[in-house]
């Protein structure tokens, strides 16, 4: 790419200022050869270069003037052009390292049209009359004669060149300065999404924590309902086993007194025995209930609670939920139904298994069932498959529709605000199925239709997938 192509008609006739202007073109065309290999680090060197050489070659011209004695008038004029190229390009120099980047082809531009201005019209006036000077004519007299014509047409065409090439000069100046400051404009943009993303990511690293710590603190409450649940269910058979115990107290304590008389009816005696073992029955019935619920609680709780891995019997897992649940559903006309054989075993966590179950439970209770309120069906249908098992729980409540199916799994998703719900359970659900079981599970729901929960996982638990992430 030729910038600058030298013509002879650029010639002022001074050897010395004819050698400095090739100088520079060779310069200018080197810059803009740069331009297409596109090399940033040469171009800027290039650009230093180019500023620094015009430098020298304008105080060249000044001092020959000066020497030679040119008059004032276009010394001064000279001058005042030299100072004004410098003071632009010096400018844009300072843009570019300032903004990062300007349009390299539109300074090349500017330098090869400016240089074809000023040789033509201030450099090639200074040689005719540094030349007239030197054959002895005077100062002011050169001046005078290498003034244009007086034809006014020629003023008029000179001067319209003139505007012309200011109006590009200035035009093309504020092109430049404008996508400086665009420049600078992106490079201040780019920080400000550097600063708004780290913003955003530091928001959403503690909405994960806060999201974490809601959902522990909803596992802790439905193990704390389970608590409560059991205690008002164990209630019960330890207060009916209490109350044996203590009318056996009493048979005991009347039979010591009838012991002391002398003669016993038998038909007392019978009638004191007959009641004597029907309270201990009653009361080793009731102690062997509460033993049986404390053993289920116990398995229930410790397994809810913990995340290690073990073997563990499926249909004893679903028993120990619909137990530990009894108090939820005691008062409702909700009615369970369990097919799972008895002989599955699996590896894995029952307790994910457990907290699973006992979501869709209080689930089902509360919106196919309205809280109990309406009657139904809770089934639970275990198929083993080779190497996986698939549990289906199913209810025939109230159902839903397309767009709250659509998102049923999703974390804070609930119908119930209004009535406490947090939108957590079935969250929480498909992150233990998907992630501690290493298995999936699948909604199907229609209105009035009830719904069904379809899970599948493996019989033994993928090693490194043992651990309940929420």
């Amino acid at each position: 790419m030729k910038a600058f192509e030298w013509s002879h008609l650029f010639e002022t006739g001074l050897t010395d200022i004819d050698a400095q202007h090739r100088q520079l073109v060779d310069l200018l065309n080197a810059l803009a050869d740069q331009l297409d290999l596109d090399d940033p680090g040469r171009i800027d060197d290039l650009l230093s270069e180019l500023a620094a050489y015009t430098v020298y070659h304008f105080q060249c011209e000044e001092s020959l003037m000066d020497a030679v004695g040119l008059d004032l008038a276009h010394v001064t004029s000279h001058r005042a052009t030299h100072q004004k190229f410098i003071a632009q390009v010096q400018d844009w120099l300072h843009t570019r390292n300032m903004a990062g980047q300007i349009s390299t082809h539109q300074l090349v531009d500017y330098l090869a049209n400016w240089l074809i201005f000023h040789i033509l019209g201030e450099d090639r006036s200074m040689g005719r009359q540094v030349l007239a000077i030197r054959n002895g004519m005077g100062a002011h007299d050169a001046l005078v004669s290498d003034l244009p014509s007086d034809d006014p047409r020629t003023g008029v065409l000179l001067g319209a060149l003139h505007r012309m090439y200011a109006g590009l000069v200035e035009r093309n100046g504020q092109l430049l300065l404008a996508q400086g400051r665009l420049t600078a404009l992106n490079a201040s943009l780019e920080q400000r999404v550097k600063d708004r993303t780290s913003e955003l990511e530091a928001s959403n690293a503690l909405l994960q924590e806060e999201r974490q710590w809601t959902i522990e603190a909803e596992k802790m409450a439905s193990l704390g309902r389970m608590v409560a649940g059991f205690a008002h269910e164990v209630n019960t058979p330890i207060g009916i086993a209490v109350g044996a115990v203590s009318q056996v107290s009493d048979l005991a304590r009347h039979f010591g007194r009838m012991l002391q008389q002398d003669e016993i009816p038998e038909e007392l005696v019978h009638e004191n025995l007959a009641l004597l073992n029907e309270s201990s029955g009653l009361a080793m019935a009731n102690l062997r209930r509460a033993a049986t619920l404390v053993q289920s609680f116990k398995r229930t709780a410790v397994d809810q609670s913990s995340d290690a891995a073990r073997d563990y019997c499926l249909g004893e897992v679903i028993d120990d939920v619909v137990h530990s649940l009894q108090p939820l559903f005691k008062r409702t006309a909700i009615v369970f139904s369990i097919d799972c054989p008895a002989d599955l075993r699996l590896h894995g966590i029952p307790g994910a298994l457990t907290q699973v179950l006992t979501n869709l439970c209080t689930n089902a209770h509360s919106h196919a069932f309205a809280d109990g309120s309406r009657t139904g069906e809770i089934a639970v249908r275990v198929t083993r498959l080779p190497t996986d098992v698939e549990l289906r729980f199913l209810d025939n409540g109230v159902g839903m529709d397309a767009a709250s199916q659509s998102k049923v799994f999703e974390p804070f998703f609930t119908t119930r605000r209004n009535r406490g719900g947090s939108g957590l359970g079935l969250y929480i659900a498909y992150n233990l199925v998907t992630q501690s079981l290493g298995g999936r599970i699948e909604c199907f729901s229609q209105p009035g239709a009830g719904t069904e929960f379809r899970i599948r996982f493996p019989l033994v638990a993928p090693l490194g997938d043992t651990e309940p992430i929420c």
